[in-house]
């Protein structure tokens, strides 16, 4: 039975870890487990998943045969197809790389959660998806339109306790067994219910990115503000209040 308990132990840890890797697998049959970084028209990023602040490497995108992301989504790189989305050196290319109803698997890889900066118009609180995401894990991903991933969050936060709670009742009756696997169950629950926080709020971060990038890539209106104009006069020239209507394309 112990042989049991540590072996769920190590099940649920593995797959903890495996949600949030990517891996290459090369066309040599090669496979990397990375945290892939950018993906350019000549070159994949990425750094090596058990080395986060580690070194930044490089592969020929033409050396690899496909891309399987923390998301589950595997990216066919071998037939990819010039519409294949890149990661750009610049906010301008970006924007030209986007494209309105993209879904958020798609486009997160373009953006990182600690460049973004509040703007007007945001439809998405990072604060307030982290808040009710410490309430009921999950929810935050889903006020954000995010359902699936939020369900599936929600399903792994009741599922380590449920199910390491299992192991440790199933193990021969020991004090010192007994007491390790609560911790060890503890500790796992305690990080599931910490990265759902932190990824509501990166999810509510890089959506409206996305959304800021569309309204300037596609934005086209009219906008009518207030303005102030200076008016000569016979006594000298003073500020006349005005509206100014102006056509955005």
């Amino acid at each position: 039975m112990k042989k049991l308990f540590f072996t769920l132990m190590l099940v649920l840890s593995a797959a903890a870890a495996a949600m949030a890797q990517d891996i290459i697998t090369m066309k040599d049959g090669r496979r990397i487990e990375a945290k892939v970084l950018e993906i350019s028209s000549q070159n994949v990023r990425y750094r090596m998943f058990d080395e986060p602040d580690g070194v930044v490497y490089a592969v020929p995108r033409s050396g690899i045969s496909s891309i399987k992301y923390e998301s589950g989504r595997v990216e066919d790189m071998s037939s990819s197809s010039q519409e294949s989305l890149f990661i750009a050196s610049s906010s301008s290319d970006k924007e030209l790389e986007i494209s309105p109803g993209m879904r958020y698997r798609d486009y997160r890889y373009l953006y990182r959660a600690s460049d973004y900066v509040r703007a007007p118009g945001d439809p998405y609180s990072p604060a307030v998806s982290g808040i009710v995401s410490a309430l009921i894990p999950g929810l935050g991903q889903m006020i954000c339109g995010e359902v699936g991933r939020g369900f599936a969050i929600l399903g792994l936060n009741v599922g380590v306790p449920v199910v390491g709670m299992l192991a440790v009742v199933l193990c021969p009756y020991n004090y010192n067994t007994i007491m390790t696997g609560i911790t060890v169950v503890s500790l796992a629950t305690l990080g599931v219910y910490v990265w759902n926080i932190v990824d509501a709020v990166q999810v509510a971060q890089i959506k409206n990115m996305y959304r800021q990038d569309l309204r300037r890539a596609y934005s086209f209106g009219l906008d009518l503000y207030p303005s102030v104009n200076f008016i000569p006069s016979a006594s000298g020239i003073h500020p006349a209040p005005g509206i100014t209507l102006a056509l955005n394309f």
